[in-house]
């Protein structure tokens, strides 16, 4: 199983190599807040759309047939990484022309860029508030329905986005962290139910499979446990096979429809694991995944 690495350069993760379709039948409830039928969204393309004064712009990408009142995918880079290293990085543009959904790419603060997770990071804004904002921003741009905003991103944004799902479960759908940091993430308190994607490499060493420190902290089990006990699922989660070396976990007896899942990579180091294919073959891919599953939920 390939993964598309980010290694570690003083603490800051650097990109290493650039990198899935349909959308899934909707769980949740009926369309309720879908966008203007008369809302006349931006040409095809990559658009800069500034959102707060003194942060980089959002790039939103707009597909070539963009449908109406689409679900949007908010991604969320890893440490170091830009909005553009992150739409390179994980294929989601082309996934994303040929499913006819728009994405947005936003770029977290400081010159080397860090999502603030815990509230606390010295020098960085704090993010909630401004991804809060980024939301309803990107989605009159792309004209998308603001019941199915759904969230990812991966180590640093992996984490970002986990802490998104807590702190705007009013506004995004679902959300799909992959190798994301939670040992340092402040408690959880949604407003809803929110359904879950966690996926995750065993041979991740940066943010490890099962977690670190003493007592430890940030380990995967952890995680989940808590969605889904946030979540109110019972009964065991059902185990599969979805691929060559990856063993998914779900739990579907939550409320409200919502669904908690864990996609355990074997081998896959710290990155966005899979295959640089989206055209929806065997071979495992993060990028088909998240969008499968962000894009199959309403809020």
């Amino acid at each position: 199983m390939s993964t598309r690495a980010i290694l570690t350069l003083g603490g800051i993760a650097v990109v290493l190599s650039v990198a899935a379709v349909g959308v899934a039948a909707l769980h949740g409830n009926p369309a309720s807040g879908a966008s203007d039928a008369s809302c006349a969204p931006m040409s095809p393309g990559a658009h800069r759309i500034p959102v707060e004064s003194g942060r980089a712009p959002v790039v939103v990408h707009i597909p070539p047939k963009l449908l109406t009142g689409a679900p949007l995918v908010l991604a969320l880079p890893g440490a170091g990484q830009t909005a553009r290293d992150f739409a390179a990085y994980t294929g989601y543009s082309r996934l994303a022309d040929a499913e006819r959904v728009a994405v947005a790419y936003a770029t977290a603060s400081g010159s080397r860029p860090l999502w603030n997770v815990t509230d606390h990071i010295p020098g960085h804004a704090q993010d909630v508030a401004y991804l809060r904002a980024v939301i309803p921003a990107v989605v009159k741009a792309a004209c998308a329905d603001p019941a199915r905003v759904g969230v990812t991103g991966v180590s640093n944004g992996g984490g970002m986005s986990a802490r998104m799902a807590c702190d705007a479960a009013d506004l995004v759908a679902a959300a799909a962290p992959v190798a994301g940091g939670y040992g340092a993430l402040p408690d959880c308190h949604p407003s809803r139910p929110v359904p879950i994607l966690e996926i995750h490499g065993t041979a991740d060493q940066v943010v490890p499979y099962a977690g670190k420190g003493d007592p430890v902290r940030g380990d995967v089990a952890s995680f989940l446990a808590q969605w889904r006990r946030l979540d109110g699922c019972t009964g065991e989660p059902r185990a599969s096979s979805v691929a060559d070396g990856v063993r998914e976990l779900r739990s579907v007896r939550c409320a409200g429809g919502t669904e908690v899942v864990h996609d355990r990579v074997a081998g896959a180091e710290h990155g966005w694991p899979g295959a640089d294919d989206i055209s929806g073959g065997a071979e495992f891919s993060s990028t088909r995944r998240t969008f499968d599953f962000l894009t199959s939920f309403r809020r």
